[in-house]
């Protein structure tokens, strides 16, 4: 099904911008809706994307800091997922909304669970009602492993926002919505990656060594979207195959330079992650034409689970080379997103 319309909350962080480049080169859709609530993002994004399409035929349009790349349009709608009337005027004669928005540090999270709970939760309810109501014909909605058994108000608020989602099938039957589930984006904004390579001491805290960590390109993360929204399964979550790599691995590929302070995990760190529950595996297939594991909430058990796992967990699964990882960063589109942050 092609979706002429398509909206993206939380559309200027890191997966909003891949993907909108991704629809610009590709045509994927006509319109293209960033909604989100700092206005100092949606202009650099603005700003960026006319840079990066710059040999492209460009049209800037109404309203402000709307422009047209090409065949597609690409506006800048300010509003707040936890705001229900905007949002109701944000998904009108939308065809398909991307859920991205949302609390994402764990520290940040931990520190602050009531507001956690009220964007992460209560902003996808909103979402949620916003496209049943409204008529939008598909809801893919990004989560994260550490939904899966989770130790972290995050990770909570993530396994909360998989069951609103998919419950939302119950309520709304012509919004068909799905969930797709991965781990670490190699260079996403404010991660791990982006302060080992702005440090400018010659030592740095590190956690614990022995930490492993599920990690895939942003370039992996959305072409596991689009899986889902081509798919003609619904109630679903969408989990892709990775790889992961240890933490101590991780600094010694990008910063070798750099001594080690160990300082023991922080409050709500697991050592390693896990990507899919014991009950999952019950309702999980191998869908060999997508190339991920689908969790279908549709049956109650599904013999064709096809893993080589007992458990996909982060320490069970193949390991990156530290010579693979950096190619992985070198090559993505994210160098272009964040230029010398990385």
């Amino acid at each position: 099904m092609k979706y002429d319309t398509c909206l993206i909350t939380g559309g200027t962080g890191t997966f909003g911008t891949a993907y909108t480049i991704g629809a610009i080169k590709n045509g994927w859709h006509k319109k293209i809706i960033v909604y989100s609530r700092d206005e100092y993002k949606q202009i650099k994004m603005f700003n960026f994307l006319k840079n990066f399409f710059v040999t492209e035929n460009i049209t800037e349009a109404r309203p402000p800091y709307s422009v047209k790349i090409g065949t597609t349009d690409v506006r800048f709608f300010i509003g707040d997922i936890c705001d229900q009337d905007r949002l109701n005027i944000a998904v009108t004669d939308v065809d398909l909304v991307l859920h991205a928005a949302a609390l994402k540090h764990v520290p940040i999270c931990e520190y602050n669970p009531m507001e956690a709970i009220k964007i992460n939760i209560g902003g996808t309810t909103n979402v949620v009602n916003c496209c049943g109501k409204n008529g939008v014909k598909k809801l893919v909605a990004l989560s994260t492993d550490k939904a899966v058994d989770p130790v972290n108000i995050y990770g909570a608020t993530k396994l909360c926002l998989e069951k609103v989602v998919l419950g939302g099938n119950r309520y709304y039957p012509h919004t068909k919505m799905s969930v797709v589930r991965y781990g670490n984006i190699i260079g996403s904004r404010g991660s791990i990656i982006h302060k080992l390579m702005e440090h400018g001491a010659d030592s740095i805290d590190l956690t614990d060594p022995n930490m492993t960590r599920f990690w895939l390109t942003i370039e992996e993360a959305v072409e596991l979207v689009k899986k889902a929204t081509k798919s003609e399964k619904h109630n679903s979550i969408f989990v892709p195959e990775l790889k992961s790599f240890r933490l101590d691995h991780l600094f010694n590929c990008l910063r070798p330079d750099l001594s080690i302070n160990l300082i023991g995990p922080r409050r709500g760190e697991k050592t390693h992650e896990k990507m899919m529950s014991d009950e999952d595996f019950k309702r999980s297939s191998y869908d060999k034409q997508l190339d991920c594991y689908i969790v279908d909430y549709e049956e109650s058990n599904n013999p064709s689970m096809n893993s080589e796992y007992d458990s996909y967990t982060s320490d069970m699964v193949k390991k990156f080379s530290e010579e693979e990882f950096k190619a992985m960063l070198e090559s993505s589109v994210i160098r272009k997103i964040y230029g010398k942050h990385l």
